[in-house]
């Protein structure tokens, strides 16, 4: 008499089976951001890319991926617009992109992604800073670049821009240039969701501490989304600011007036 088997291999192997078109069918959900990853980033979007207008080089910059060349075939198709990128390069500095060049997923056989929850202009900046032009990089890092390379840096799982970050808020450049409050909030707010070390983030609650217009301070965190974001960023803040005290008035006496009876 024959024992029936405690394992179904037929069962696993059809799950397995299943749970492998699933993956094939689309990638780019195992990399969607969460909402609190997100919000900063849509904010700064909402707020300045629709109301400013491009600048002349990033116009360019834009231009320039709107293209394809013989390097240059992947197609993202962005929320407002679709451009090229160098998969095999991408893929060399990316764990996103690597696992999309060489993975079996119906991205890599269509030779497109879709991105449609960001902009042209957010995801061309952080190209500008990845990629070279004409073999030259441009890895200046300012305040008109900051949001971009720390959102996509994490979301496709670039470690050296995170290192090159680390770096600036520790950097001279850093510490002078002059930053929007709201922005420098959003930023801590990222880069806590994104899991950065506090010692890594301190640099810049500093630079928000030293900051004399307390009011907006404290409203600029006050329009955070969760309590303890708001809660954890205002300590900090609070720890770095310079104490303040009002001076004692002093009186002051004359020695030699017998009248005024001081000891006696």
């Amino acid at each position: 008499m024959c024992s029936k088997p405690l394992i179904d291999f037929d069962l696993i192997f059809y799950i397995l089976k299943l749970f492998i078109q699933i993956l094939h069918l689309n990638l780019s959900w195992l990399f969607h951001p969460t909402p609190q990853l997100k919000f900063s980033f849509q904010r700064r979007m909402t707020d300045d890319i629709q109301t400013q207008p491009i600048s002349d080089a990033l116009q360019s910059k834009i231009n320039l991926f709107r293209t394809t060349t013989d390097l240059r075939t992947f197609q993202i198709d962005t929320q407002t617009d679709k451009i090229f990128v160098n998969l095999n390069y991408l893929a060399e500095i990316s764990e996103y992109f690597h696992i999309l060049r060489t993975g079996s997923y119906t991205e890599k056989a269509s030779e497109k992604v879709i991105l449609d929850d960001v902009f042209t202009e957010e995801l061309v900046i952080f190209l500008s800073y990845a990629c070279p032009e004409g073999f030259e990089f441009d890895r200046t890092i300012n305040q008109q670049n900051i949001t971009a390379l720390a959102y996509f840096s994490d979301r496709f799982m670039v470690p050296w821009v995170k290192q090159e970050i680390k770096k600036y808020f520790k950097s001279e450049d850093f510490k002078q240039e002059i930053y929007d409050t709201e922005m420098l909030i959003q930023l801590c707010y990222l880069l806590r969701a994104q899991s950065y070390a506090s010692a890594d983030i301190d640099p810049v609650f500093q630079k928000i501490a030293r900051y004399g217009d307390v009011a907006a301070v404290d409203k600029a965190v006050a329009i955070l989304p969760d309590k303890e974001s708001r809660i954890y960023i205002g300590e900090r803040i609070i720890f770095f600011r310079p104490y303040t005290f009002t001076v004692r008035p002093q009186s002051y006496f004359n020695w030699n007036d017998n009248r005024a009876r001081l000891f006696f």
